[in-house]
């Protein structure tokens, strides 16, 4: 599972993708999922990896899987790019 510590590390990283220097929503983020979504496309599936960063606010961010931010989190939690689940809770917010 994912730390407090290295949630504010990610929310920080999402500010400074975006061009944004002061905006810490660290204490706002409700969750953190990896998800496997399949799409049928033909005869061959489409499978696209990411992570739903989801704020207490209804809002979320989507990381998608060929972002350096991908892999910083995947390092942090030991996933593989092989993950088979479709989805993995990395954080969750108790306090809500």
């Amino acid at each position: 599972m994912i730390t407090m510590d290295d949630v504010k590390q990610i929310s920080q990283k999402i500010s400074l993708e975006n061009g944004i220097s002061d905006d810490d929503l660290s204490e706002d983020v409700s969750e953190i999922v990896y998800r496997i979504d399949v799409f049928e496309c033909g005869d061959s599936p489409v499978i696209d990896r990411h992570i739903d960063i989801e704020y207490s606010f209804g809002d979320y961010y989507e990381v998608h899987e060929d972002s350096p931010l991908f892999q910083f989190i995947c390092e942090l939690c030991n996933l593989s790019s092989a993950q088979e689940e479709e989805e993995i809770i990395l954080y969750q917010n108790d306090e809500e």
